[in-house]
Order: structure tokens, then C-alpha cells, then sequence
């Protein structure tokens, strides 16, 4: 065995040409266990709410519930890989699996070998390869997401590893999230709200997320997480993710807002919210063990600047359709040329 995974196994094998392969093969009988977890999940979450009412859960669990059925989905997952492997097709340094069908069911997913190291090892090298590496991880991340509204929602530390030639191979695509280009057009707004000062701006890229209820003092409370979050990419210099990286400023951000929502008497938040903001803490944490040292305004600003929702949609489904990635609840389409999983 390769490696675990939550709900499977990576088995490395080699097929007759010579081939590395990497088999994924999924625990037997997965969905009811999924379904199992989901209920004790749903019940936890109930009972919290009834302590601390700052968050309602509801949207949150119905997210997390939809993404977790998606990942027992090996023809979906499949998708998602020819997905990311045209969408960043352009980018250098970048290697994304292959899947083969013909040797793939329902609970085996093959796809070609990356050879790779944890992408922590290159947290002893040089400023300047960890700063390539972040370089690289940013785009691998945010391109997906500002050119076709598409992201991958689980950057935990062993799904990405690290080449000799310093290539980053991203692995496992079972979570993945698409929005709409409305969406990714609010996250821009609030950019620009915070960058102007554009109060106006602000509420309106929260109501286009479905924040409801929205007063005052709710808005400036969401306003000073929001400028947490994007505190580095307002910065137009060379700087680390977190200035203090031992993360007691974050922390200390975290509680106060969490303490003055509460006493405002809570937020819905948009089910979206779960999984890109799992991304963007999870992206932050490999910056903050890599101490890159970049100017992350830059990078932002070279995804944003020509932002266009029409094009972006335009984009997204003709890549969605090209990778054969299915509508939410239905089954992986078959590409012309492509084999069906048995």
C-alpha cells in the first residue's frame, strides 16, 4: 500500500507496458458508512447550535454532506482529474494524474504514477525554491477558481508532493467544488470593497453570496474577517502569509468575531463558504511551513484584473463538458473515445 485514504486505500502498481499506476481502491461499503457519519455529524451539529447560535448549520452540513456522496463518486473523481488536467495544462511546474478508465470501476480509480516527496521536505530548502514552490501552489489553486470557478476543497498536506525537478504533482480530486461565476465575481467585489473603502460594495457582494438579515453592525463584523483574510493580498509588497506566524493574531480575529456574532444573534452562511474557506486555510497553512516570502497582491492582481463573469462561465462549461464532469446528483457522462467504468 501506497497510502491511506479517509475512504480508501493507494496501491502502487505497474501495468504490463511498464507503467506506474496508482490504484485507489475504496473501502468496501463506504456509502453506508458515509451515510452513518453524516447522521452523527447532523446530530453534534444540532446540539452545538443549541449551546452557540453565532453559526447556523444547517447549509454547513448540507454541504459537507453533498461533497462527501460526491467523493465516494470514482467516475466524478475521474472528471474532475481530466478537469484539472486541461485547466492547468499551461501552467509550469504543475503535473496532474491521468485516469484509465479501462482498468477502473466503481470503487477502483487507476491513474498514472507521480513520483513525488512531502511537500513539507522543501520547507529546508532555499527562500527561493520555497518561494517557487508557493509560487506554484497559488496558481495551482486560484487559477482553477478566478478562470473557471472551480476549486479543489481539500489541501491537506499529503495531496500534493513534490518532484526532484521541483514540478508539484496534485493528487486526489474527490473534493472539488464548482460555483457559479456570480459567486467568484462577489469574492472580487469584496476584494475591491475592502481596498476602497466601498461600504456600499461590501454588502452587496454578501448579499450576492445569500447573507441575510444583514445590519450595521453585522456588516462590520464581517468586514473585520474579511480583512483578516485578505490582509495579504492588500499588502503590495513582498511579505509572508501571516506576519506573526505563530498564528496567535489569527486566533485572536477568530474569537472576536465569533464572540460579537453571537451577541448580534448569528449568520446563515452561504453553504459555498465551507469548502473554499477549508481551501484558502489550508493553502495558508502550507504557506506558513514553507516561509515564502512573496507578494501575494501581485499574484492576486494578475488573476483579477481582467475578471469577466460571461467569459468565465463560458469557460466553465465548455470545460466541464469537455471533461465530462456530471451535473450535480447524476452520473459521470462518458467522453467520446473513453471507455464507461463497470
Amino acid at each position: 500500500m501506497a497510502r491511506a485514504a479517509s475512504l480508501g486505500q493507494v496501491h502502487r502498481a505497474v501495468a504490463h507496458g511498464g507503467t506506474m499506476l496508482a490504484c485507489k481502491l475504496q473501502y468496501p461499503d463506504m456509502a453506508s458508512a458515509v451515510e452513518a457519519d453524516l447522521s452523527q455529524l447532523k446530530l453534534a451539529m444540532s446540539l452545538y447550535e443549541r449551546y452557540d447560535r453565532a453559526v447556523t448549520t444547517a447549509e454547513i452540513h448540507a454541504e459537507i454532506s453533498d461533497r462527501l456522496r460526491e467523493e465516494l463518486d470514482y467516475q466524478r473523481e475521474a472528471a474532475h482529474m481530466r478537469l484539472y488536467g486541461e485547466i492547468l495544462r499551461g501552467e509550469s511546474g504543475v503535473a496532474v494524474p491521468v485516469p484509465l478508465p479501462e482498468i477502473s470501476t466503481g470503487r477502483l480509480l487507476t491513474m498514472t504514477w507521480l513520483e513525488g516527496a512531502p511537500i513539507l521536505d522543501v520547507a529546508k530548502a532555499s527562500i527561493e525554491v520555497r518561494n517557487e514552490i508557493a509560487l506554484r501552489m497559488f496558481r495551482i489553486w486560484y487559477v482553477p477558481f478566478y478562470y473557471y470557478g472551480v476549486i479543489h476543497g481539500d489541501p491537506h498536506l499529503g495531496n500534493y508532493t513534490v518532484a526532484p525537478n521541483r514540478t508539484v504533482n496534485l493528487l486526489d480530486f474527490g473534493c472539488v467544488r464548482i460555483f457559479q461565476a456570480s459567486f467568484v465575481g462577489g469574492v472580487i467585489d469584496l476584494y475591491h470593497a475592502l481596498q476602497r473603502g466601498d461600504r456600499e460594495l461590501a454588502v452587496h457582494a454578501y448579499k450576492s453570496w445569500g447573507f441575510g438579515n444583514l445590519s450595521n453592525e453585522i456588516i462590520d463584523v464581517l468586514n473585520r474577517w474579511a480583512l483578516y483574510v485578505y490582509g495579504p493580498l492588500l499588502d503590495d509588497r513582498a511579505r509572508l502569509i501571516q506576519e506573526k506566524a505563530s498564528g496567535g493574531d489569527g486566533a485572536a480575529v477568530v474569537e472576536g468575531v465569533h464572540r460579537d456574532i453571537r451577541r448580534l444573534g448569528g449568520v446563515r452562511p452561504p453553504r459555498e463558504f465551507v469548502f473554499m474557506d477549508r481551501a484558502a486555510i489550508g493553502l495558508g497553512s502550507v504557506f506558513l511551513h514553507l516561509k515564502a516570502e512573496i507578494n501575494w497582491y501581485r499574484l492576486f492582481h494578475e488573476l483579477i484584473d481582467d475578471f469577466d463573469e460571461t467569459a468565465l462561465a463560458a469557460r466553465q462549461h465548455a470545460a466541464l463538458a469537455a471533461a465530462g464532469v456530471p451535473e450535480r446528483g447524476l452520473p459521470a457522462r462518458k467522453r467520446a473515445g473513453s471507455p464507461r467504468f463497470q
